[in-house]
């Protein structure tokens, strides 16, 4: 029988308590949480606003051709656009049995969008923290940069923006990480981070260039005492830095090229970037100008209309890295100034549509600049001058809200977002979002088999989000739609869908002379315009 009782010289062991695990309400978790919440509600409040984008719409109608669509499979996600943002939604795509809203208005890509940008903004603080910001500056700044217009329109309306900056802010966090300690595992944090915004945006190629290229140069100048192997370690470390994402743009790329037979589907398909801009260039350049002059000035009035004093941040930036021998101003430059760059110059010699959202970058950009200038220097400034730089710096930040406030509302320079945020626009938007919603069910009511009608996914993905029978359409995705759209008869098609504004619409490309039919239905736009078009096959 056991007992407890010792034997002569025997001790006893000291008895050890478990050790309660609790979590701790640290100031990052309670930062996330309380943005989080915020962002949710903002989220639902857009989605109740009908305030969510077409182009989060095809987001999710991408990733529901995988699942739900007359012929699902992986490759349905598309080759045009990263397929990341539609890749994310698809686990929750099936609680559209249940709450229909999440996937037929876009309430899915909303919430999902609020948790990145929340995200964001948690690696945002933690970026100020390792910085080395006292507790104050460093929470007014990231609630000033949660509370940005620009960040708050977009932690809500379900685009690629929050998924986008949440990777680069992870990888300036982890760039900024590998010039303190010099760890290696930094450098595979900071690739892994890029290869994620490759998956999510294109505009990710030029950090995924220019990050490495600033760890090559940082290395090289850390090891500038070493008399031999300094070649070889900067090397090194650039290799560990870019080698992730090189393995996501050659995997995306070979992709493409089995799928679709396009190595960069995104600049090369007809549906892709440069067929859209050459498409729209009239309609762009009479907003943004046409020639190199006016599209400068065009981009100046946007990033001005973000971040005012950006150019004056970045000065003096620059002047305090060199003044300190700082290299840490260089992580946010290489990785969120090289978007910048990368999209003002393809706007520049005119590959772009000059989107008010492609200059997002600059709002980050500006926030951990000024993190950098308040971090704490070897030196440090008298106690007055440090408490008037402060308040410069936080001032130079807070201009942007009000600032930002007004540029979101001007047509021409946010001709996206002021679409929503004008009486007319918005009212333009919220009858197109019924009007999809109403040919969704006015082509249900026909009651017609599997593979009935022939559309571009491209054009009609809104309609069929919205329709309950989703099998009913043969879509550009399905792997016979070229036999089929070679011989719709034969193929038991009953209708064609095609799209009036449609300018490289698959079904209208093969059947040019189909507005000379008879339709069977027309559905018009606010203005009385037609909007699409059932034809009889």
């Amino acid at each position: 029988m056991a007992t407890d009782t010792l034997a002569a010289g025997e001790v006893r062991p000291p008895r050890i308590a478990p050790v309660a695990r609790r979590r701790r309400l640290t100031e990052g978790r309670v930062v996330f949480a309380v943005v989080l919440v915020v962002y949710l509600a903002l989220a639902w409040w857009m989605w109740r606003q009908q305030f969510i984008p077409q182009d989060s719409i095809s987001r999710i109608a991408n990733a529901y051709y995988v699942l739900f669509s007359r012929d699902p499979h992986l490759a349905a996600v598309g080759i045009v656009w990263n397929p990341l943002p539609s890749l994310i939604l698809l686990p929750f795509l099936p609680l559209g049995a249940l709450v229909p809203a999440l996937v037929r208005d876009g309430l899915v890509a909303a919430l999902v969008s609020a948790v990145f940008m929340a995200a964001t903004v948690a690696v945002t603080r933690d970026i100020l923290r390792r910085l080395g910001l006292a507790r104050a500056p460093r929470l007014i700044l990231t609630a000033l940069f949660a509370l940005h217009p620009m960040i708050f329109w977009y932690a809500g309306n379900g685009m690629s923006e929050a998924l986008f900056l949440f990777a680069l802010m992870l990888a300036t966090h982890a760039l900024l990480h590998w010039f303190d300690d010099a760890k290696p595992e930094r450098l595979v944090a900071l690739g892994l981070s890029l290869g994620l915004a490759y998956g999510s945006r294109y505009e990710a190629l030029a950090p995924g260039l220019a990050a490495p290229v600033a760890v090559f140069a940082v290395s090289w100048w850390r090891n500038r005492d070493r008399k031999s192997g300094r070649l070889g370690i900067a090397q090194t470390d650039a290799v560990l830095a870019i080698f992730p994402m090189l393995v996501t743009v050659g995997l995306w790329a070979a992709c493409g090229r089995i799928v679709g037979n396009q190595w960069f589907a995104t600049f090369s398909s007809e549906y892709g970037n440069a067929a859209q801009v050459a498409a729209n260039r009239t309609a762009i350049e009479s907003v943004t100008g046409s020639t190199l002059a006016d599209r400068a000035s065009y981009a100046a009035q946007q990033l001005a209309g973000l971040e005012p004093l950006a150019v004056v941040v970045a000065l003096v930036a620059a002047f305090l890295a060199l003044r300190r021998r700082d290299v840490r101003a260089l992580a946010p430059v290489a990785v969120l100034g090289s978007v910048l760059v990368f999209d003002n110059g393809a706007f520049l010699v005119g590959s772009s549509f000059g989107w008010l959202r492609f200059q997002i970058a600059v709002v980050p950009l500006v926030i951990v600049l000024v993190g950098v200038l308040l971090s704490r220097p070897a030196a440090a400034p008298a106690p007055r001058v440090r408490a008037a730089g402060l308040v410069a710096a936080l001032l130079a930040v807070a201009v942007a809200v009000p600032s930002t406030g007004l540029t979101l509302r001007n047509p021409d320079l946010a001709r996206e977002e002021s679409a929503f945020l004008t009486t007319g626009g918005a009212a333009q938007t919220r009858f197109l979002a019924r009007q999809h919603l109403r040919i969704g069910a006015d082509i249900d009511a026909l009651g017609l088999p599997d593979g009935s009608v022939l559309t571009d996914a491209a054009y009609s993905y809104a309609i069929i989000l919205a329709s309950r029978h989703p099998r009913q359409f043969v879509i550009t995705s399905d792997r016979d739609f070229a036999t089929i759209l070679a011989d719709p008869k034969g193929h038991n098609v009953h209708y064609y869908l095609v799209s009036a504004k449609g300018a490289s619409d698959a079904v209208r490309a093969a059947y040019p002379t189909l507005d000379a039919t008879l339709t069977a239905k027309v559905w018009p736009d606010d203005q009385g315009r037609t909007l699409f078009t059932l034809i009889p096959v």
